[in-house]
């Protein structure tokens, strides 16, 4: 097992099944590359090891307390979504932070809030000048560098801790993807 350089964010789902588990969690590989998801099956009698596993609760220190945000969600609101719609999107919703910030002071940054995941996304260079300030690790969707913040209490704070003026933009998925694609350029015969 991997020592633990940062706790969070730290996630993995749960699924129970007829004798056991299927676990979705991270690849702990060590490298300097984005580590990809995998699944495995626990059985009912490893699954409180194999969490504890994934917890690192071994490398918790005396006196320096580590807050755990469990949440469960519905088979309708976990919908797995395939790499080219990722990137497609990632794409739309930097396009429209673009739009969006035109009027944007030099230190501030566009964030997206999206009403129907409720969460507040960050595309851009700006994600990746942050997180080496603060070595906060962030995705990479299709290049394009991302991070996600919960539309909590909790996720406000860390947003306001990576980006301390952001100028938050309430949508959807569909109103970012409609405008992309109204204003898409499409090739005809090759030719713009």
């Amino acid at each position: 097992m991997a020592v633990q350089n940062t706790i969070f964010p730290l996630i993995f789902t749960l699924e129970r099944v007829r004798n056991g588990y299927i676990l979705s969690s991270k690849e702990e590989t060590g490298s300097t590359q984005e580590p990809a998801f995998r699944k495995e099956v626990v059985t009912d009698d490893k699954i409180h090891s194999r969490i504890g596993q994934l917890l690192h609760l071994d490398t918790m220190t005396n006196e320096h307390p580590v807050m755990f945000h469990v949440e469960a969600v519905s088979k309708n609101a976990y919908q797995p979504v395939d790499d080219t719609m990722k990137d497609d999107m990632a794409e739309a919703k930097l396009a429209y932070i673009h739009f969006c910030g035109g009027n944007v002071q030099d230190d501030s940054v566009t964030c997206l809030r999206f009403v129907d995941t409720d969460t507040i996304e960050v595309y851009g260079a700006e994600v990746e000048s942050a997180a080496k300030k603060d070595d906060c690790p962030i995705t990479y969707l299709g290049g394009i560098p991302a991070i996600s913040f919960p539309n909590t209490k909790e996720g406000k704070k860390a947003l306001a801790s990576l980006f301390p003026r952001p100028r938050v933009v309430e949508t959807t998925n569909q109103q970012v993807a409609e405008w992309y694609n109204s204003r898409k350029i499409a090739l005809q015969n090759g030719v713009k």
